[in-house]
């Protein structure tokens, strides 16, 4: 069967060529999607391909930005033969038919071939072989050998736990009951995760206590007067015999695996005990590996949520310090450019419209947006309703800051127009958008604590910026008069003055970005 190739560009300019069989597809940022697209102006779902040999058929799933053919917008499913280009939003994806490997030359005479002597398949896992052992040993070595591939395979632990409890009592025959329990994130008590049977057996948590505090192995039962000692407990759950081993990493006891024998004493023996010992290491290894996993993905959830507002530029030099230990709570006072956009007309415009509606005009603009300040290098500091507020030369050193926050607002109007363009024309709502930018010093940085950080920046300079966007009429960029002297005429800007409420005209400059 062939396979079509996927060409995914990407925001840093360069390619991601994906070649798949034939089959149906989903697209977006989302980590649930069978392709996953990482572009913020990528939606989380954003379409559907389902490719055939010679032709693609493709379905928008609701995506804010659009999936485009040429400069078609796709409603519905609509079929194309290939090759193809999409546009997932700004995006460009061209579909195309795989280019075909060529078969191997065939293989030059005296390669040695006839030298080998023995070939066996790496596919099969296969224990080192071991000689003068009986077949139940035998069979517990392969056990042993077999448990860290599995481990490694197996990503549920509880059947994980259920194959390995199965096979300790089908190569223990004296064990008729058995479980296995860990230790609760709160580290109060045990808990069984699988039992034989499955309702859990009745279980002794004195002999469990005594396995877990003493942190050694042992058989009880088979000496005269335990019985006795642990009469209370033991005669209620039927215990003749037991053997209890403790699930220890790192020095700590994370659980206990058990096996017994309600009917008979003396029904296990030293090399009995010697493999329950040896299958707990390897289940607490597997509990540890999986809780480091665990604290992984959430360090790594966080991680992205804490990053998602910079561009991908950034993150990736955040993420390598984040790496290195590097990225701690703190801030430092220096000059950036603060980019506020607010939509001009929404609070009137989205009283009339239903709550989805509104949340889908914000998210339409907003993917545009915010895809335009990280391509400049910008920061977004924070959301304040339909308002943006944008940090150049931040958390990142920049010179260029006030040019890149103004080549940044030029980009977004063009988007906006764009955007309104697209909505006009399907009969939805529009808004115009107003930008202020200023440059001037502020505390900039990851705030709070080592547990929760938090980017912010604070100062005048924000105030400032804040009066320049509201003096900015719907379709207007007005720069601050330093930043347009630090531009120094590389952005085409004439003299402006706009009123405030309490401290009279302001000079400005506004932009001319229709000129650009």
């Amino acid at each position: 069967m062939s396979k079509i190739r996927l060409i995914i560009s990407n925001d840093e300019g360069g390619q991601d060529i994906r070649d798949v069989l034939p089959g149906s597809y989903t697209m977006g940022r989302d980590a649930g999607c069978d392709l996953v697209v990482s572009s913020p102006g990528v939606s989380r779902r954003h379409c559907r391909v389902s490719l055939e040999e010679g032709a693609v058929t493709v379905e928008d799933l609701g995506s804010s930005a659009g999936t485009f053919v040429g400069d078609e917008i796709i409603q519905g499913a609509r079929r194309f033969r290939l090759p193809v280009e999409l546009s997932l939003g700004h995006l460009p994806v061209r579909i195309t038919p795989a280019p075909t490997v060529q078969p191997a030359a065939p293989r030059p005479t005296g390669d040695f071939s006839e030298e080998i002597g023995m070939t066996l398949s790496a596919r099969t896992h296969m224990a080192p072989a071991v000689s003068g052992v009986d077949e139940r040993t035998r069979e517990r070595l392969d056990m042993l050998y077999q448990l860290p591939l599995q481990f490694a395979e197996e990503k549920d632990l509880e059947r994980l736990f259920d194959l390995i409890l199965n096979r300790v009592m089908k190569l223990i025959p004296g064990a008729v009951r058995g479980a296995l329990l860990l230790r609760e994130e709160t580290k109060t008590r045990l808990e069984v995760r699988a039992s034989v049977p499955g309702d859990a057996p009745p279980i002794s948590s004195t002999l469990i206590q005594r396995a877990a505090r003493e942190q050694s192995g042992f058989i009880w039962g088979d000496k005269e007067g335990e019985t006795e000692d642990f009469s209370a407990s033991i005669a209620s759950i039927r215990i003749r015999t037991g053997m209890f081993a403790p699930m220890l990493w790192k020095d700590e006891t994370i659980g206990v695996l058990f096996v017994d024998n309600p009917e008979r004493k003396g029904a296990f023996t030293e090399d009995d005990l010697k493999f329950l010992i040896s299958v707990a290491h390897y289940a607490a290894s597997a509990v540890a590996n999986q809780m480091l996993q665990s604290e992984i993905e959430q360090n790594n959830r966080t991680l992205e949520n804490l990053l998602a507002n910079f561009s991908p530029k950034i993150r990736r030099r955040l993420l390598d310090k984040s790496r290195a230990g590097r990225l701690q709570p703190g801030g430092e006072k220096s000059d950036v450019t603060i980019l506020l956009s607010d939509l001009r007309g929404f609070t009137k415009t989205s009283a009339a419209m239903d709550s989805e509606a509104v949340v889908e005009m914000l998210n339409d603009y907003f993917q545009a947006l915010c895809g335009e300040i990280f391509r400049h290098d910008g920061t977004i500091d924070k959301f304040i309703g339909d308002a943006i507020l944008a940090v150049f030369g931040s958390p990142e050193p920049d010179p260029d800051h006030a040019h890149k926050a103004a080549l940044a607002a030029i980009d977004m109007q063009a988007s906006m127009a764009a955007v309104n363009g697209r909505r006009a024309a399907s009969g939805l709502p529009i808004c115009e958008l107003g930008i202020g930018v200023f440059t001037g010093e502020v505390l900039h940085g990851f705030i709070g604590s080592e547990d929760r950080l938090e980017y912010t920046v604070i100062g005048d300079t924000v105030n400032k910026a804040s009066r320049y966007c509201d003096g900015a009429k719907g379709g207007q960029i007005l720069l601050g008069v330093r930043t347009n002297a630090l531009i120094a005429g590389r952005i085409p800007a004439r003299p402006h003055t706009f009123p405030t409420k309490h401290e009279g005209d302001w000079e400005a400059f506004l932009v001319d970005w229709r000129e650009v």
